[in-house]
């Protein structure tokens, strides 16, 4: 009886033993299998946004080299191709995210791919790929390789992934995208292709005392003189009109005089610390450097490429940049051109030292208020909702540059550097205190619009 009760305790024990080592073999099968998923997702994720970010890095490579690229219209390209990628991506986007394109009508987006049968990194470098080449098609031509070198990478990469037909499905989806988006941007009839007619040699801009004249030292017809009203994405442009100035007076102890004389006093010489922050800011060098948004663009390359968010997040941070960059550009344009108010070199010429120049020749167009200031404050909100208030990186935007040497930066935040940025058009002479305090409010509230956008679907 005991060897029996013995026995059946043996047996039971046994598939006691058995049944754990079933389970436990059962989940560390399903474990492997999940962390094999988990480092697929993670892959393919990686290499969405890695084409995201090679492509934006190529954008100011070809800004540089692509004639008429200033500021607004480069502005207006981010905006574009923004919104493209993102709706290129969005059939393969997790969460509930939604399209965009109810808020402009005119876009005719092709019917969107079956989720099974769609492949986002595909579907990503064939759209941008296609509304870069459109946007920089008068690029130089190490330029254009360079473009057809990314193509043709990511392309022989994606094929190892995916199936044949997802493959051609979702590359016809990206390309098609970019065509809608692109052909809708042609409707903005001020602002498509602006870059071939940016200096308006028929504009004459008012005569006054106080009112702007086109600089000796750059006799350039204005630029952009009617980019006020080319077509926002979301702001109603009228509604952030700059404050009115005061009236014009060159009497000692008035503002226009104290403010100039703040611009010769800082100019006698600058310090090397003053010079170093007027030099970093100072993207107005076609051939050379990127644009002043081009600049807010590489900071925000620099950041994606640090934190490698989600393909989500990646693509809200370049659309929400691009437009208010595109918004900030055109209210400070229609102010701009609204005013006409002199630059500082006018002033301190006419009334405190004939001989005086700024660091740098002062753009030709009106100085209120100031685009770097605007620019920079609409992108610096952009960043801090997305990225932190206290968000501290080294800025090497112009490492990768040819033909100029400027130091890195360290910053503690995106609101540090806007404050900078504007600053800095103080010291190259070329705005006044009130130009760079306007933007940046201004740049602040166009900034606020897209702090809190969200398309998710509720």
């Amino acid at each position: 009886m005991q060897q029996r009760v013995k026995n059946i305790l043996f047996r039971n024990r046994t598939r006691t033993k058995l049944a754990s080592f079933m389970v436990v073999s059962v989940t560390v099968i399903v474990v492997l299998y999940l962390l094999g998923c988990l480092r697929s997702f993670s892959n393919r994720q990686n290499d969405e946004v890695s084409i995201a970010l090679e492509w934006n890095q190529f954008i100011l490579k070809a800004e540089i080299t692509t004639e008429g690229f200033r500021a607004p219209v480069a502005a207006r390209a981010y905006g574009y191709i923004g919104l493209a990628a993102y709706e290129a991506a969005l059939p393969g986007l997790n969460g509930n995210f939604q399209s965009i394109v109810k808020l402009f009508p005119g876009i005719k987006l092709p019917s969107p791919p079956a989720r099974d049968h769609f492949n986002v990194a595909a579907s990503l470098n064939a759209c941008y790929a296609a509304i870069i080449g459109k946007f920089f098609m008068s690029s130089a031509d190490p330029v254009s390789k360079h473009r057809l070198e990314i193509i043709d990478r990511w392309e022989k990469k994606i094929e190892n992934e995916t199936d044949t037909m997802s493959l051609r499905i979702s590359k016809d989806f990206g390309s098609g995208v970019a065509e809608a988006v692109y052909q809708w941007s042609s409707t903005d009839t001020l602002g498509f292709e602006a870059n071939h007619h940016n200096y308006m040699r028929d504009y004459t801009p008012p005569v006054g005392e106080g009112l702007w004249v086109t600089s000796p030292y750059f006799p350039m017809p204005a630029l952009l003189p009617y980019w006020g009203k080319v077509r926002p994405f979301i702001i109603n442009t009228e509604q952030y009109k700059a404050k009115p100035l005061p009236e014009f007076t060159a009497a000692p102890n008035q503002i226009y005089y104290t403010q100039a004389l703040e611009i010769l006093s800082l100019s006698k010489p600058l310090s090397a610390e003053n010079q170093w922050i007027a030099e970093f800011w100072n993207d107005d060098h076609p051939d050379l450097t990127f644009t002043p948004a081009g600049h807010w663009l590489a900071i925000t390359n620099e950041v994606i490429e640090k934190e490698r968010p989600s393909i989500e997040k990646t693509l809200e941070t370049y659309l929400k940049m691009g437009f208010a960059l595109t918004d900030a550009t055109i209210a400070c344009w229609a102010s701009k051109y609204y005013y006409n108010q002199e630059r500082p070199e006018t002033f301190i010429q006419n009334y405190l030292d004939k001989d005086w120049r700024p660091f740098s020749p002062s753009p030709s167009f009106p100085s209120y208020p100031s685009g770097h200031s605007m620019m920079g404050a609409a992108a610096s909100v952009v960043l801090t909702k997305l990225y932190g208030d206290h968000y501290a990186m080294t800025d090497r935007s112009h490492d990768d540059l040819k033909g100029i040497v400027v130091k890195p930066r360290q910053f503690h935040s995106f609101d540090e550097m806007a404050k900078e940025s504007a600053l800095s058009r103080m010291l190259v002479g070329v705005h006044f205190r009130f130009d760079c305090e306007e933007g940046l409010r201004l740049g602040d509230l166009i900034g606020r619009r897209y702090r809190n956008w969200s398309w998710r679907k509720n």
